[in-house]
């Protein structure tokens, strides 16, 4: 996979889990009960407006293929530190970030690998 591609499928990434967290805090299905404070609905729903924006943003600019590969592993590492220390994780809400932090290390994993083709 070449790095416009590996930058493509993140885009695809970013407006997938942005559109689960929008649309989970507009009808209900995602909310304050899910995760722990302060991450309520609004907050939900916010996070999920921005990571939409994000997946735009990666779809139609040149992105760094190393600053996105170093923010998306961080961001999967703080996702699974958030889930271990803290307590108030629905079944839902800890299934959404360990699933996006697994998204993100794979992410960062075909970045990475893309810089040394």
């Amino acid at each position: 996979m070449d790095s416009r591609a590996v930058v493509r499928a993140d885009a695809i990434f970013e407006a997938g889990l942005g559109s689960v967290l929008a649309l989970g805090a507009v009808t209900g299905a995602l909310g304050s009960s899910d995760f722990p404070g302060p991450a309520g609905s609004a907050v939900v729903a916010v996070v999920g407006v921005i990571l939409l924006l994000l997946g735009a943003v990666l779809w139609r600019g040149p992105v760094g293929v190393a600053a996105l590969a170093a923010g998306n592993a961080l961001t999967a590492i703080l996702a699974l530190v958030w889930l271990a220390a803290g307590s108030g994780f629905s079944t839902a809400g800890a299934a959404v970030v360990v699933a996006a932090a697994i998204g993100l290390a794979c992410l960062a994993t075909a970045q990475v690998a893309t810089l040394r083709a």
